[in-house]
């Protein structure tokens, strides 16, 4: 079966689950997991920015108080952003309507009454990851040199805040090419044929 439904097929067993709701030091090590990777993938960007855009040879910015609003501004955007291209796909895969929420460790979309075939729910998973990222690259190529350091913070900011996505998509590699999960946001249950 390649297709979402909201009943699990017949010999389907849950084979394992993620559960933030529950394991809260889970919450904090994927928390501190998506600060280590923000400082390399921006060390990493600036690197790519400097290949590709050469005549960029200094970074000068002034901090003023407007620029920080701007900025926490901009880092919600994109978090809402990243939540709302899960919800996407859990929409196109279930035309299903997603539940979105936001916890002191974490933000989710979900989609708690539908099974994902595997390959489904890695798209869902690896979307915000793929397409935030790809955007951001071509924005580092075409926007605006004022423009280029806050981009790269939040490329590389979406790029930490899918630490948790990736952690999850790892977990479905193990899966069979069969298996379905289940995403009510806090918890992803995966299940399989025995």
């Amino acid at each position: 079966m390649n297709t979402s439904t909201q009943t699990l097929p017949d010999g389907y067993v849950q084979s394992a689950e993620i559960n933030l709701k529950k394991d809260m030091r889970l919450a904090i090590l994927l928390n501190i997991g998506a600060f280590i990777t923000f400082i390399p993938m921006f060390y990493l960007l600036s690197r790519f920015i400097a290949l590709v855009r050469p005549d960029i040879t200094n970074f000068s910015v002034t901090i003023t108080i407007g620029k920080v609003f701007s900025a926490i501004g901009l880092v919600v955007l994109v978090l809402i952003i990243h939540e709302i291209i899960h919800g996407l796909f859990f929409w196109i895969f279930s035309h299903g309507k997603p539940v979105f929420a936001l916890r002191p460790l974490y933000a989710y979309a979900g989609a708690p009454t539908w099974f994902f075939p595997k390959r489904q729910y890695a798209i869902t998973v690896l979307g915000p990851l793929v397409i935030i990222g790809a955007m951001g690259l071509l924005l580092l190529l075409l926007a605006p040199i004022s423009w280029i350091l806050m981009i790269a913070f939040l490329v590389a900011l979406n790029t930490g805040g899918a630490v948790g996505d990736l952690f999850v998509f790892i977990r479905l590699l193990k899966c069979s090419p069969m298996s379905f999960a289940n995403d009510t946001g806090e918890v992803v249950t995966f299940f399989e044929r025995p």
